[in-house]
């Protein structure tokens, strides 16, 4: 017979690494999407045609484009 207790925390680290997948995986997705605002905001794209496809507001395509491309670290290594 298998342990209960055994079986619950080995199921709650498999979903926990899910999870954490997941999470990278849609940082990654957002990177992308933001990436894509400020080119189609380069090429002439309006805010409200940007917006309607991103789920974004109106106010965040002008930051995105602010901000990017991101600086990189003071500390990062060519």
């Amino acid at each position: 017979m298998s342990n209960p207790i055994d079986e619950n925390t080995a199921e709650l680290e498999h979903v926990l690494e899910q999870i954490e997948h997941a999470a990278e995986q849609a940082a990654g997705w957002l990177g992308e999407r933001d990436r894509l605002v400020v080119q189609a905001k380069t090429l002439g794209g309006s805010h409200r045609q940007i917006a309607s496809r991103a789920d974004l507001s109106h106010a965040p395509i002008g930051k995105l484009k602010a901000y990017w491309p991101p600086k990189p670290a003071d500390d990062a290594q060519p």
